[in-house]
């Protein structure tokens, strides 16, 4: 019986997907109208890149994924390869796939105009390509909330006032 149960605790680790391997997990602060950079070797391929990321404060920011060999042209205003691009938002997540070993960069770009440094939290992840990636999380709607709280005490109160009269009846018959 122990052997069996070994065996299928076995065979359950073998099948199990390699964890996600995190490139950077880090504290991101850009001046504003400013870019940041960060290398992101893929070792392994194919894999899924992917990228999330959330403002803590400041303006939203992209990101802008491309080869290492082609940040040159980018910063030159010459043509370029780009594996993924994002629209300035105070946060989001994005995956690429990547087919090969290479050396990726992504730029972290902060929208000027605003007086104050960004911050935002950023995390960078290869993960195994038949795993689909999560969606982006959605914020939870205040007015939905809200509805549902106060329908559910309106509910509770009128199941409270109908026990409540079903005991004063009760109580008024016995006398």
């Amino acid at each position: 019986m122990r052997s069996a149960a070994a065996l299928v605790f076995l065979s359950l680790l073998a099948g199990a997907q390699p964890p996600a391997q995190v490139l950077f997990d880090d504290i991101v602060d850009i001046a504003p109208g400013q870019v940041r950079t960060l290398s992101l070797p893929v070792r392994r391929a194919p894999a899924r890149l992917a990228c999330s990321w959330r403002v803590l404060h400041g303006g939203n920011v992209r990101l802008l994924l491309l080869p290492a060999e082609e940040v040159d042209a980018w910063v030159e205003g010459r043509p370029y390869e780009e594996f993924g691009v994002t629209e300035f938002s105070p946060g989001g997540a994005f995956s690429r796939l990547a087919a090969s070993q290479r050396e990726l960069v992504l730029a972290v770009e902060a929208r000027g105009g605003t007086p104050r440094m960004t911050r935002l939290r950023l995390l960078v992840r290869l993960l195994d390509p038949a795993v689909p990636f999560p969606p982006r999380p959605q914020p939870a709607d205040r007015r939905r909330g809200a509805i549902l709280v106060w329908g559910s005490l309106a509910l509770f109160a009128v199941i409270a006032f109908a026990g409540a009269v079903r005991l004063r009846r009760s109580f008024a018959g016995r006398l």
